[in-house]
C-alpha cells in the first residue's frame, strides 16, 4: 500500500485528554451550533475544542473531510424513533430528524472549517477507523485532495451501554467515548509520522477500549505529538 502520513492529531478520551462540558460549551459558542446534536459537537470538538494539543487553525479549502463511527448519532437515531412511535409522522421534529443522518456531522465540519474537498461518512461495527484510513489512502494518492482530515468519534449512551450485554466476546466492559482528529497526507514532512494501519484479526487480540478499533496503549500513542515514529495501529 501507499505510504499514508500523520501531520497533526488530537485524541480526546478517558486516557488522553478529556473533553469536558465547558469545553462542548466553547466549541457550541464558537461555532453556532446551537441546534446542533452532542454527537456533531464531539465532531467539532476534535478539531475547535479549546483542550488538548495544538492543531492547524486553519485548512486548505481543498482538504478532504471523513467522518468514522461505528454507532454513529446513535443517541439521536433512538431520539427521533421515540417520536415516531409517540406522534404522527407529520409532527416529528425535522431538525432532530437531520441530526440522526451518519453525514450530519461532516456537513457540519465542512460549514465550520470552510474546506469543500471531497466528504464521507464511514461507519461500520467491526473497527471502521481502518476503513477510513484506506479510503484516505485512496484520496490523496488518487490526488482528490492534498490532505484529509479524518475525524472519529464515538458518543457513549444507551448503545453503547448494552454493548457488553449484546456483544460480550467484543465489548467486556462499555466501550469509551472518544474523540480524535487526524490531518493525514500523502507526502511525509518535518515531525510526520507514517501510518501502518491493519485490520485487528485472529484470536488473542486484545480488546479494543473504543469503538473505532483502537487500544488503550494506541490511543497513548496517538496522543505523543512529540513522537515521529512510525504508528502502527
Amino acid at each position: 500500500m501507499p505510504d499514508l502520513y500523520l501531520q497533526n492529531c488530537r485524541v480526546f478520551s478517558r486516557f488522553t485528554t478529556a473533553l469536558t462540558e465547558d469545553d462542548l460549551k466553547a466549541v457550541r459558542i464558537a461555532c453556532s451550533l446551537r441546534r446542533a446534536d452532542r454527537f456533531t459537537t464531539l465532531a467539532a470538538a476534535a478539531v475547535k475544542a479549546p483542550a488538548g494539543q495544538a492543531f492547524p487553525p486553519a485548512l486548505p479549502p481543498s482538504t478532504g473531510l471523513i467522518t468514522v463511527s461505528a454507532f454513529g448519532p446513535h443517541k439521536t437515531v433512538f431520539a427521533t424513533l421515540d417520536d415516531i412511535l409517540d406522534y404522527p409522522e407529520d409532527q416529528i421534529l425535522p431538525v432532530r430528524f437531520s441530526h440522526s443522518v451518519h453525514n450530519a456531522a461532516a456537513a457540519y465540519l465542512g460549514t465550520i472549517l470552510a474546506i469543500t474537498g471531497p466528504t464521507f461518512a464511514v461507519t461500520g461495527f467491526e473497527a471502521p477507523l481502518f476503513e477510513a484510513l484506506t479510503l484516505a489512502q485512496t484520496l490523496l494518492h488518487a490526488a482528490a485532495c492534498p490532505k484529509l482530515l479524518l475525524i472519529g468519534v464515538e458518543e457513549r449512551g444507551s448503545l453503547t451501554q448494552a454493548a457488553p450485554a449484546l456483544a460480550p466476546e467484543r465489548f467486556p466492559a462499555e466501550p469509551e467515548e472518544i474523540v480524535c482528529a487526524m490531518l493525514l497526507s500523502a507526502e511525509a514532512t518535518a515531525g510526520s509520522r507514517r501510518v501502518i494501519h491493519e485490520r485487528p484479526s485472529g484470536p488473542g487480540q486484545p480488546p479494543a477500549v473504543c469503538t473505532l478499533g483502537l487500544s488503550e496503549a494506541t490511543l497513548r500513542l496517538l496522543a505523543q505529538s512529540d513522537n515521529t515514529d512510525d504508528l502502527r495501529l
